[in-house]
């Protein structure tokens, strides 16, 4: 093992990554809720992102197309950036004040939306060699536990009462026919409704409103039937615009050819991090710093 390597026991295992900071005494978990999401986080991940943007940069001619986007995005990412630790900083402010829930929760919402944003530009570089340096990032689904067990418990209720008979599909086998099926049966109303009602009046309108959001979900399903991984994320991506999709077909259920055997409602309920059952991760040994 050559200087400033780090060894195989020091590498993450999939899904699980160590944030290196200046800091040697700062140790970082992957996280599961906003509200443990720290400005510490949000420094180390910009400054991943910030530094493979200046390589960019670097790398190209001034005033080029190829120099443009880089620099734009990292316009971006300050602006994420600055938007999170100021929302961490009021979240902070508040919680202990014992403020209105409302702001409180707008707070939350607004760390939780931001943080995943970052994220989410993060992401084109996860597969890199280096990323493990500067995660835990991963998308942030709820605020905290409590949150979390609420939302399970409204989501199980509302699928138990809404699927008594219903056939389901779990996410990973949904398929091109399931697809071409329920875009045909869309197509063939959203064509009548086009044809009935003339151009320039407010139902041809709606209908070509109707067609293209029905047109973006389907794309949304393609693309990810396409590029498909078992990454939780693209899953829970595809279970919602599937299940988007299903809910274009419902004004038609009195339509003969209205069959869910054909359209399944899609679930998928991911995993949690298996770094839950890990202990506490320890520092990075100083021959290990790169």
């Amino acid at each position: 093992m050559t200087a400033g390597q780090p060894r195989a026991s020091d590498l993450p295992e999939k899904g699980h990554c160590r944030l290196i900071t200046a800091e040697p005494r700062t140790d970082f978990r992957t996280l599961h809720y906003g509200d443990d999401l720290t400005t510490a986080h949000v420094d180390g991940l910009t400054d991943f992102l910030i530094t493979k943007l200046d390589v960019l940069v670097a790398a190209s001619d001034k005033d080029t197309d190829a120099r443009r986007p880089a620099k734009a995005l990292r316009a971006l990412v300050h602006d994420i950036a600055d938007g999170l630790r100021h929302g961490i900083r009021n979240r902070n402010a508040i919680r202990p004040r014992g403020i209105d829930a409302v702001w409180t929760l707008s707070y939350q919402q607004e760390v939780r939306r931001e943080w995943n944003r970052l994220v989410d530009l993060a992401d084109r570089w996860r597969d890199t060699s280096d990323a493990y340096r500067y995660a835990p990032w991963a998308r942030i689904e709820h605020h905290n536990p409590e949150t979390e067990a609420a939302a399970v418990a409204e989501r199980a209720a509302r699928e138990a009462a809404a699927a008594a008979d219903e056939p389901e599909v779990h996410a990973d086998r949904i398929t091109r026919a399931h697809l071409d099926a329920l875009h045909g049966f869309l197509k063939k109303h959203t064509d009548r409704l086009l044809g009935l009602h003339q151009a320039g009046t407010e139902e041809h309108r709606a209908a070509l409103a109707l067609e293209a959001a029905i047109d973006m979900s389907r794309d949304d399903v393609h693309t990810s039937l396409t590029y498909d991984t078992d990454i939780d994320r693209d899953l829970m991506d595809r279970r919602d615009s599937w299940n988007r999709l299903r809910h274009f077909a419902l004004p038609w259920q009195d339509d003969p050819a209205f069959d869910t055997a054909l359209w399944p409602r899609a679930v998928y309920v991911p995993l949690r991090a298996a770094d839950e059952r890990l202990p506490a991760q320890g520092q990075i040994e100083e021959g290990d710093r790169p």
